[in-house]
């Protein structure tokens, strides 16, 4: 079978094919015209026909939306026997639902394009790794098969990692959007949960405004599913370090973290230290002892339908 990736990916595409000797790496290559238009060529195409195609892509951007739906298109018609489209971090993914009148439900669009990709001869599939929606998945039309990955058996490692180096933990929660989640994992886990509520004042502001938690004199273990910026985490850190807590981790899957944000987290001073996965590629450049970049390709691997 054949591993390909789109630019910001090749990281992850370089840990499967270590991980699994079976893959044959396929490259892309990639050229800017003057007047800012793409090339794209699939080199080696004479070995997509017959062979599953496993493409490791994203939607962190419009350039790459772009990129992931054009290669998508010529895999399928290069004649590959399956399309695997491997996508880590799902981007547009808090605009799944229009709130005001319109508003454009991006996420839905995008895998409305992806649905209009042609189908290969065994099917399509599209690998996601733990939505911020989970209903997004049935965004997608029929010819496409939606798989939905999660890193909980990489997130409940972490969580046991740190009981072990620091005693036991509370596992928290930054606002209501992650609360089945950590009531799921501090039952899977036999732990303490603590939640929050929280009030956003503007797309970039948010402020506590409830706290139902026991977290005096315990180390705090705040899950979220993605870190932008960091401004609603070090919200929260600061209400449980005000309730007496003692040191607070961070976990997050998505570690988007735009630029400065790993920055204000660390100097926040509030958190100890910041765990999160490669989903996304802004995780994959942080060179901070703060921050610890676990990988998802195992994950991945064991979750393709090939």
């Amino acid at each position: 079978m054949n591993l390909l990736s789109s630019v910001y990916y090749q990281y992850l595409k370089e840990n499967l094919l270590q991980l699994n000797p079976d893959f044959k790496n396929i490259d892309i290559e990639k050229r800017t015209f003057p007047d800012g238009e793409h090339y794209w060529r699939i080199e080696n195409s004479q070995d997509i026909s017959g062979k599953p195609a496993v493409y490791v892509c994203g939607t962190i951007n419009d350039e790459s939306i772009l990129e992931a739906y054009n290669v998508a298109c010529t895999l399928v018609r290069e004649s590959c026997s399956s399309l695997h489209l491997v996508i880590p971090y799902f981007g547009y993914s808090t605009m799944e639902r229009a709130v005001q009148a319109g508003e454009i439900v991006t996420a839905k669009n995008i895998a409305q394009l992806f649905s209009s990709i042609p189908p290969s001869a065994n099917g399509n599939y599209i690998y996601m790794v733990d939505l911020h929606s989970i209903n997004m998945q049935y965004y997608f039309g029929e010819n496409v098969h939606p798989i939905h990955l999660t890193t909980e058996p990489l997130i409940y490692k972490i969580i046991s990692d740190i009981r072990s180096k620091e005693g036991e933990v509370v596992l928290a929660s930054a606002d209501t959007g992650c609360a089945k989640w950590i009531e799921k994992m501090s039952d899977h886990m036999g732990v303490e949960a603590a939640f929050i509520v929280k009030q956003r004042i503007s797309a970039s502001e948010t402020v506590v405004k409830a706290l139902k938690a026991n977290v005096k004199g315990k180390n705090i273990i705040i899950f979220d599913d993605m870190i932008r910026s960091g401004g609603t985490i070090i919200n929260a850190a600061k209400a449980y370090k005000a309730m007496g807590a003692k040191d607070v981790f961070v976990i997050c899957v998505h570690g988007i973290l735009i630029h400065g944000a790993v920055e204000k987290l660390k100097d926040s001073g509030v958190i100890k230290k910041l765990y999160c996965t490669n989903t996304h590629p802004h995780a994959q450049n942080i060179h901070d002892d703060f921050v610890k970049v676990c990988d998802v390709s195992d994950i991945i691997l064991k979750g393709l339908k090939i």
